[in-house]
Formats: structure tokens, sequence, C-alpha cells
């Protein structure tokens, strides 16, 4: 299990946007993480692979740690978030009813 410190450095470097709207993507990958990488650096994320693997591997981290949840509530009561990207805070909060259900 990860402290709350690199809970929340994880999740700084995932970005919670990137959180929200890619962790669909990442809980459900089977294939690499190679692959994973190649696949969400070609939309356009960022404008280096390193980032996109950073981002990545955070967000792998979280989940892995069975923080999803938490950061999934987390991005949708942050207002910051959703005054940038209202999407990412409607997104987290579609997963956490969705897949989550049963822990509220």
């Amino acid at each position: 299990m990860i402290s709350d410190k690199q809970f929340d450095d994880a999740f700084t470097a995932a970005g919670g946007w990137f959180v929200a709207m890619y962790f669909e993507t990442v809980a459900d990958w089977k294939g690499s993480k190679d692959d994973l990488i190649d696949l969400i650096f070609k939309d356009g994320t960022d404008s280096k692979r390193s980032g996109t693997s950073t981002r990545v591997s955070s967000l792998i981290r979280i989940i892995d740690n069975q923080r999803g949840m938490e950061a999934l509530k987390k991005i949708s009561e942050s207002s910051r978030i959703a005054k940038q990207n209202p999407l990412a805070v409607e997104t987290a909060k579609r997963i956490i009813k969705e897949r989550y259900k049963y822990l509220k």
C-alpha cells in the first residue's frame, strides 16, 4: 500500500483530468504497458512520450494500490478541475457511480 504522500505525488504526476479521462482505459488494459502508453500518447495528451509514460505509471500505481475511488472522488469534488475541465468531473462521478456503487 502506498502512503498518503505517495498517493498525492502519484495523483499530481498523473493530473486530475488525466486520471478521470483515462481511468477506465488504464484499469481495463490487458496488453503491455508500452502499448498502453503508445495508445494514449497518440491522443496528443503530451508533447513527449515520456510525459505520457509518467502519467500512465502514476495512474497504474493509484489503481494497483486500490486508491482509484479516492482519486476519482478527489476529482469530483475539485472546483479547480470543474472550472478547467468539467468533463473530467462528470466522468469521475460517472465512474464512481458505475464501478464503485457498492462502496457508497
